[in-house]
This record gives C-alpha cells, sequence and structure tokens, in this order.
C-alpha cells in the first residue's frame, strides 16, 4: 500500500485486495473510458509462461495445458485494456486478473507473484530510453518564472507579462521553473529526488504536499473523475489499490484521475484550490470575462464563490487534478476552444511530445472518427518514427522530461501527449489568452459552447470592448479551421 501504517496495526486483507464491488467499481469507470475495448478478447493468442530469471518451485510446476486453464472468471475483467503487451502477463497473472486476488481460491493458495518487475518488456525498455534525458532532441527554452512575470508596456496604456509577449505571443512551447516555490501543494524534496522528505514544512498543519500518499490520506473516502465526457467516479481507496495490484501493474495504459470538479464549491477536495496559484506569467484568462448570472451560487459575496466559477454560465472546464502511475497519460490531442495550457508536476516524472500546429494529424496517429491511441501505446508506435532523420524538420516535436517544480506551456494549436514515467501528481490549468487568435477562439466558442459565449461576448462588450477590434483583421484561417477541435476528454 502507499499509505503507511503503524507495525503493530493489524492489517485486514480488504485493505489490500480489492473485493468483487471494488472490481466491478474499476470495471464500470474502464467501460466509460474506452468503451472500444470491451468487445477485444485475446482466447487466440498465447499466455506468457514465467519469466526465466523469476524463481519457481519446479516440484509444483504445471504443464502449459494446465496454466491456460482459466474458466474461472468474474467478468471485471477487460482484456483490450492489455491487448498491446507493454507488461508481459503470465498465465498466473492471467488467472488473478480472471477473478481476483482476494477470491478465496487465490488467499487459498500459494501467494502468486506479480512478476512485471522482474521481465523485460516492451514498457520495460521503452522507460529506459524515456527517462534519458540525453534521448530528448529538440527541447523548449528553460526559463526562470520571475523575469517572465515582469510586466512590460504594449500600448493603449496596457502591460502584459515578457512571457505573454515572447510565449504566447509567439505561440512556442516553454518550460518554467521557480513558480512553484511557496505553494502549499508543492512537496520538499532533498537534492531534487522525487521522495518525500521528514522536514516537508507542510505537515505541521496537515497538507503535507500533494504526494500521493499525502492525497490519500486526506481523501481516502472520496470518489474522484477519470474524464470530462462520462461520469463514472471511483473511491480514491480503491485506485490505490488498482494501481499497485495485478490490474494497474499489468493494463497497456491504466487509468487515471483526471478531476475537473475538484475546485467546485460542493466538492470535498474544495479546499485544495487554495493551495497552489495561478503564475504570475501567463495573460489574465479571457474566459474570467463571462458576466454572471443571478442565481442561487450567484448571490454569494464569498471569494470561494468567483474562485469556483459555478456562478459563471456554463463556463467550459479549465482546471484538473491529474494522477496516474506509470504508463498512464494523455494521448494525442489538440487542447479545446484554441486555449493554452500550464502543467505542474508535484509528484514523479511526465515525458512530452509536442509538434508544431503545420503537423499532419494523421501522421502522428489522431484519425478522425477514432479512439484516441493511448500515449504509452504511441510512444511504442511512433517514437522512433518522428525521431528519425528521416522525419521533416517542419514538423519536428519538442521533447520534455518534467520533474517535480517544473511548469510546461502548451501553447494553443499545438498537437501533444504525455506519459507518466513515475507515480505522478500535477495540477494543470487551460486558459484563454488575448495574445491567442482571438478569431478562431471567437468562433469556435460560438460553435460549440453557445450558452457560455452569450454570456462571455456579454462581458467583453462592457469590460474589454477593444478586443472585438481583432475580429477584422484578416486572418487565413478557413471555416473548417475555425470549426476543429478534437477536443479532449
Amino acid at each position: 500500500m502507499f499509505r503507511e501504517r503503524p507495525s503493530t496495526e493489524k492489517v485486514h486483507v480488504n485493505d489490500l485486495f480489492l473485493s468483487q464491488d471494488e472490481r466491478y467499481e474499476i470495471y464500470e469507470v474502464k467501460a466509460a473510458e474506452r468503451p472500444h475495448l470491451l468487445a477485444y478478447t485475446n482466447e487466440d493468442e498465447t499466455i506468457s509462461k514465467p519469466c526465466a530469471d523469476q524463481e519457481t518451485d519446479s516440484e509444483s510446476s504445471v504443464s502449459d495445458e494446465e496454466h491456460n486453464e482459466l474458466a474461472l472468471i468474474d467478468g471485471c475483467d477487460i482484456q483490450g485494456w492489455r491487448k498491446e503487451r507493454l507488461v508481459n502477463c503470465t498465465s498466473d497473472t492471467q488467472g488473478i486478473l480472471n477473478i481476483g486476488i482476494s477470491s478465496t481460491m487465490f488467499r487459498r493458495e500459494s501467494t502468486l507473484i506479480i512478476s512485471n518487475h522482474f521481465c523485460n518488456s516492451k514498457w520495460k525498455n521503452m522507460k529506459k530510453v524515456l527517462l534519458n534525458a540525453n534521448n530528448i532532441g529538440q527541447n523548449p527554452n528553460v526559463i526562470d518564472h520571475d523575469e517572465y512575470k515582469q510586466l512590460i508596456d504594449v500600448g493603449n496604456d496596457r502591460k502584459a507579462t515578457k512571457f505573454a509577449i515572447e510565449y504566447e505571443q509567439k505561440n512556442i512551447p516553454a518550460i518554467i521553473r521557480g513558480a512553484m516555490e511557496g505553494w502549499d501543494c508543492m512537496p520538499i524534496y532533498n537534492n531534487h529526488a522525487t521522495t518525500e522528505t521528514e522536514e516537508n514544512p507542510f505537515r505541521k498543519n496537515g497538507v503535507g504536499g500533494w504526494t500521493f500518499s499525502n492525497l490519500l490520506e486526506r481523501f481516502h473516502n472520496v470518489n474522484w473523475r477519470f474524464s470530462d465526457i462520462h461520469g463514472e467516479m471511483m473511491g480514491f481507496e480503491t485506485y490505490s489499490k488498482y494501481i499497485s495490484q495485478a490490474e494497474g501493474l499489468m493494463d497497456d495504459s491504466p487509468l487515471a484521475i483526471y478531476d475537473s470538479e475538484f475546485g467546485d464549491l460542493s466538492s470535498p477536495t474544495h479546499q485544495l484550490i487554495h493551495e497552489y496559484q495561478v503564475p504570475e506569467c501567463f495573460s489574465p484568462c479571457l474566459f474570467e470575462l463571462a458576466e454572471y448570472i443571478e442565481n442561487s451560487s450567484a448571490n454569494s459575496d464569498d471569494e470561494d464563490d468567483v474562485l469556483s466559477c459555478n456562478s459563471c454560465t456554463s463556463r467550459p472546464p479549465y482546471r484538473w487534478v491529474l494522477i496516474g502511475p506509470e504508463r498512464s497519460g494523455t494521448g494525442m490531442h489538440v487542447d479545446p476552444l484554441w486555449t493554452n495550457a500550464w502543467v505542474a508536476v508535484l509528484q514523479g516524472k511526465k515525458r512530452w511530445m509536442l509538434f508544431p500546429p503545420e503537423t499532419p494529424l494523421e501522421k502522428i496517429g489522431i484519425e478522425r472518427g477514432k479512439p484516441q491511441m493511448n500515449s504509452a501505446t504511441w510512444y511504442s508506435k511512433f517514437y522512433d518514427k518522428v525521431t528519425s532523420d528521416n522525419w521533416p524538420i517542419e514538423w519536428r516535436p519538442y521533447e520534455v522530461l518534467q520533474n517535480p517544480g517544473e511548469i510546461v506551456f502548451v501553447p494553443n494549436g499545438w498537437p501533444h501527449l504525455v506519459v507518466n514515467l513515475e507515480l505522478t501528481v500535477a495540477v494543470t490549468h487551460n486558459y484563454a489568452s488575448e495574445f491567442g487568435p482571438f478569431a478562431r477562439m471567437y468562433s469556435q466558442i460560438s460553435h460549440d459552447e453557445p450558452e457560455f459565449f452569450a454570456s462571455w461576448i456579454s462581458g467583453i462588450n462592457s469590460k474589454r470592448p477593444d478586443l472585438l477590434e481583432l475580429l477584422n483583421i484578416d486572418d487565413d484561417a478557413t471555416d473548417e479551421e475555425l470549426n476543429y477541435d478534437l477536443g479532449l476528454k
């Protein structure tokens, strides 16, 4: 388990293993997350034997036929989540996946070893490459937050940050350091290590930084979201067991928490929005100009009401807590509504690929009408291709190995993906910059978010009418491009 327990505390089997109800809870989230994998079956495929370097008891060994007799099932396993075989799955492990390790049968039998960490696998070999900073081709600039938050006069009695002029306006990625100092959610690390230290000052008030173990201790009974396109949720205690047991260890790309409602007033995790700050180098989000309507949540003078934006008419999701183990992540996509994004890592490591906007999407694995390919699988199929000398230089991607304390800036219109190389906790925001393609943004929002568009334009008319002048600027975008949105979960 990820949560430390006193040595004298008794541990119940239900604290260690997934119950049948918990397995079904995971099944429901998986089925909603990737429904296209439900129909997959591996009946015609060969299940691996135990690895040669895994110790086995020769006296109790069984034949291949016996290993493959896996009749007992509980219906909660979705084989398609392992169809790429990024992690080796032995026949014994397949038996666990069929019925669950907490079943009476498996508790009665010998302890079964989950051997993926002892075997060579596609993922193990790929991870070595992705963790090597020397294997990064084109890296974005690494910049200091304090320098780039400085204000510059841009005319008409307006000022903008140095970052807005040099990165938002030029629409290029960046790695930002120094912006997370002083955040309550930021753990303390010794010598840039990725483990908690006893010197963490936030232990005094019970925050302790947003490491997985601390969040589990604070919110173990809370249900978290995994997507914006479906409503299935999972308890954090169940999730912690999932990622540390057979399913999470064997899935090609395990489930990752992707919760855009963590800061809502009604959420039990609402306090988390007070434990970090939007870095000062970024431009104010234009969506904050939206007018507020008279309703029950808008009649409060509480600052939390503004922070939650519950009173804003149907504002699209814009902030998320991201939590996931290695191999989890987000597949190749373009962020919606011509927004920029920033992603701050608090624990773990992320590996990124960001492609210039002119890159043909079909060349990097995005096909309209087809499900998104998970990021771990994408790296196994596309990484060598897009980093080879034969890849066109104008489509050459930026690569990032992101560590705790670093923020990655993702410009609008850039196709990108990210995979977690370790158990990772992060927070991210999307925001609309006045230095972005306002005409495209205007058209996209009017088409995709008509209810929000009405309140947004009302706010622009009353607070920033100068922005509407940008609509008269000649834009090379076609109608198809203006209404094009690959979207995100």
